[in-house]
């Protein structure tokens, strides 16, 4: 059996976090997804019924998650996190300079990462 993107939002609140489709803050943010602690909102109307699009938001939180998690990002090497990113689509746009390293290794993870295999992070820092 494939473990899904909804089985990962669902793992998280299994494990106590908590998880918002449509929430207010995605109103106010114009956001494709947020995490604030243990909680992710995933934001369905900016995705306009892209479903490889909310996966990958999807994966891209759950990996904020994990950073959280971990105290920060998972990856020392800043430059090489985001070259890997840029070559996987990341710009950095819309994002302070001072966030670019979690929102690069969080592009990166999600591009490049299997739900599955977001869990095994979880599993790692989070749960371990």
């Amino acid at each position: 059996m494939v473990f899904t993107e909804a089985d990962l939002l669902e793992y998280h609140e299994e494990l106590g976090g908590r998880v918002y489709v449509d929430s207010a803050l995605c109103e106010e943010t114009g956001a494709l997804g947020l995490q604030q602690g243990v909680t992710v909102h995933i934001c369905t109307e900016p995705h306009e019924g892209d479903m490889a699009e909310m996966a990958d938001t999807i994966r891209h939180e759950m990996w904020h998650m994990v950073q959280a998690c971990n105290g920060g990002p998972v990856t020392s090497d800043q430059v090489m996190i985001m070259g890997e990113a840029y070559a996987k689509g990341w710009t950095g746009k819309g994002y302070d300079e001072d966030v670019w390293h979690l929102e690069a290794e969080a592009h990166f993870a999600a591009a490049s990462f299997t739900a599955a295999e977001i869990k095994q992070g979880l599993d790692k820092f989070c749960f371990d």
